[in-house]
């Protein structure tokens, strides 16, 4: 997430002297990233803040104050942190677990720090100027004084505030609980929201929902031109909750954003005791002495512990431990240093880190960072590079990609959710992606379909997983190679398949197999060895269509490719057209030829007409040239074979 912070407004927790874009610079090299800095037309600068998931206290002016008055003087520039809200001078108010203005039932699993006060006759009008001036540099629209003070307090200190008009909850009750699948709730921005179970909700003593927690008041409980008491309102809630029910809702508030990052519960008080104070200085009311405050599990401060030895050894260089402490202390870390078996340093983790800290790692980062980065020394790696690691599918489809593609087919990529299977998702984003798909098939076909502009020849392949149901787990996912082609001949389009198995050196045979959805002999099995490793045929839509397993390609008997070396005796080259009877196999015909005599060095189909089939012979001899003679005995008795063996005869 991205925040603004203005200057001036920074300026008022930390006493530096330094310029702007000073800050801007120092603060990127070992803190918060500074995208940009932008001056306003009345001399203030702007920060544009990038804010890591795991660093929400840095969301705010505080926190980026905080950050830039332990940062900055390692830089040589004198930084301090002042005006700090943890010690403004509250005495009067009184923090209660109950309280005669408010009825207040919460559910405390949902809630973990509820608090609540009224003031009383408080008058609505403009918030000052200089408090307007600011919330707009923030990008926040200033509404009246009520209002903007929740949202000056939220930007400041990083914690949400909200404020109720107390005359408009009914009974002066409150109950904070999970929503009930189907109430409606109506939020300030005059959107009616049908809620799931889950949901944190605030229903007042006639059970009218008032508030949808954590992410945006209820329309029927807001502040009005007509409102005279107001609860003050600042809480903390379960970041999981928040989050679920932001994202399903659509609604990305600034505090859901805030509240589904774990906020910390002890900022809750300083905020709400801030808020009063301007709340009672900007509209003229009076709060009651006694401040409500549900918050059954305080924060329990933890601790931290590294040896010396470790954090040397993590950054790879020696700090003192007068310097490791000074840079914790300036991070709001208290340091005690013991002695066991070696320096060992405990740190006390202050609530507004306590999301993120904790381990020894993290106190390493934090002591790296201020120390920095670019202050480490650059050494190079010595020594002999690791051997790398492959990945045989990664290699494998690279193979099977290039070939496909030097062959005219083109790579697509489908979604793996769909809209029927076995295997549901819990919550899908709609009703065509509900399930997982657990085949290639049903895609590519729709691909070709969606494609009618595209005349002719098409070849597409994907690889792709697909996922196969495994009992009580997550399911299988199985890498394949599908491919589909529109157009094209039988025999063509199975030479394709033939061609990738060749240049993957898979030893392999095929047979003719029946499948569904395959036209009869038209589908042919695959096998290397005696597992099937894939399979290809003439769909009954009239496309065709092949398909095999990743792994069993991988696991497949290899074919040993051995240097030949080139003959030193020219062949005798010729072809032969032979009529052969229908049904014949043409696979086990090439296959006997090929094998009958060792002179035949290489055949292959060069055309076919109805039933006749040219075949391009090729005859050598590995210590002379062959003669006609020879070559026309080889013939001869190849044909007489032939014709008993397959009924084949030699076209006139």
């Amino acid at each position: 997430m991205d925040i603004k912070v203005p200057n001036s407004w920074l300026k008022k927790f930390l006493d530096t002297k330094a310029t702007p874009y000073e800050i801007a610079k120092y603060l990127s090299l070992s803190g918060p990233s500074i995208e940009r800095t932008k001056k306003t037309p009345d001399g203030d600068f702007i920060y544009n803040v990038e804010v890591t998931t795991n660093r929400v206290d840095t969301a705010s002016i505080l926190g980026i104050a905080r950050e830039a008055s332990a940062i900055l003087p390692r830089f040589g520039i004198s930084a301090k942190l002042k005006n700090t809200v943890h010690g403004l001078p509250f005495t009067v108010h009184k923090f209660v677990k109950r309280v005669k203005y408010l009825d207040v039932t919460v559910d405390e699993t949902l809630c973990p720090r509820f608090t609540a006060v009224l003031i009383k006759n408080v008058t609505i009008k403009e918030s000052p100027i200089e408090i307007k001036k600011l919330l707009e540099k923030v990008d926040a629209r200033p509404i009246n004084n009520i209002v903007d003070v929740s949202n000056y307090i939220m930007h400041e200190l990083g914690q949400p505030v909200h404020t109720f008009d107390y005359d408009r909850i009914s009974g002066a009750a409150m109950t904070l609980r999970e929503a009930k699948k189907g109430e409606l709730i109506k939020t300030l921005d005059d959107k009616e929201f049908k809620l799931e179970d889950g949901d944190i909700v605030i229903e007042d003593g006639t059970k009218k929902l008032i508030d949808l927690c954590g992410i945006m008041g209820g329309l029927n409980s807001a502040i009005d031109n007509n409102t005279k008491n107001v609860l003050l309102f600042v809480q903390n809630y379960d970041q999981h909750k928040i989050r679920k029910t932001s994202m399903m809702l659509g609604q990305r508030s600034e505090a859901a954003v805030l509240f589904e990052k774990g906020l910390d519960s002890e900022n809750v008080k300083p905020a709400m005791l801030s808020a009063i104070h301007l709340i009672e200085k900007m509209s003229g009311g009076k709060a009651e002495k006694e401040i409500l405050d549900i918050y059954p599990n305080p924060y329990k401060e933890k601790t931290v512990a590294i040896t010396t030895e470790e954090l040397n050894k993590i950054i790879g260089i020696s700090i003192s431990e007068k310097d490791i402490i000074k840079y914790m202390s300036d991070l709001g870390f208290e340091s005690v240093l013991q002695v066991l078996q070696g320096e060992t340093l405990q740190f006390r983790v202050p609530s507004w880190r306590a999301n993120d800290i904790d381990i020894k790692e993290d106190i390493a980062e934090e002591i790296a960072r201020i120390y920095g980065y670019h202050n480490l020394p650059c050494v190079l790696m010595n020594g002999s590079l690791p051997a790398p690691r492959t990945n045989p599918e990664f290699q494998i489809e690279k193979v099977i990609k290039n070939t496909l593609v030097s062959l005219g087919a083109t790579e697509i990529y489908n979604s793996s959710l769909v809209s029927s299977g076995n295997i549901k998702l819990k919550n899908p984003l709609g009703l065509d992606t509900a399930y997982l798909r657990n085949n290639l098939r049903d895609s590519l076909t729709t691909d070709i379909k969606n494609n009618p502009q595209e005349k002719g020849y098409i070849h597409m392949f994907e690889v792709a997983n697909l996922y196969v149901i495994k009992p009580h787990d997550l399911p299988n996912e199985k890498l394949t190679l599908a491919g589909i082609i529109k157009d094209g001949e039988y025999r063509r389009n199975k030479g394709i398949v033939e061609k990738l198995l060749d240049e993957l050196n898979i030893k392999y045979s095929s047979k003719i197999d029946e499948g569904k959805d395959y036209l009869p002999n038209q589908r042919i099995e695959i096998k290397s060895g005696k597992e099937t490793v894939g399979e290809y045929g003439n769909l009954e839509c009239g496309l065709f269509y092949y398909e095999f397993g990743i792994s069993e390609l991988i696991n497949a008997e290899k074919i040993e490719r051995k240097y030949k070396e080139v003959a030193k005796y020219p062949p005798q080259v010729e072809d032969l057209t032979l009529v052969v009877p229908s049904k014949t196999p043409i696979g086990e015909v090439m296959s006997y030829v090929s094998n009958f005599d060792i002179h035949i060095s290489n055949l292959q189909l060069v055309d076919i007409y109805e039933n006749s089939f040219t075949f391009n012979v090729e005859y050598q001899s590995e210590d002379h040239t062959l003669t006609d003679n020879e070559v026309e005995k080889i013939r001869t008795k190849i044909l007489s074979v032939l014709k008993s063996k397959f009924g084949i005869s030699i076209k006139e």
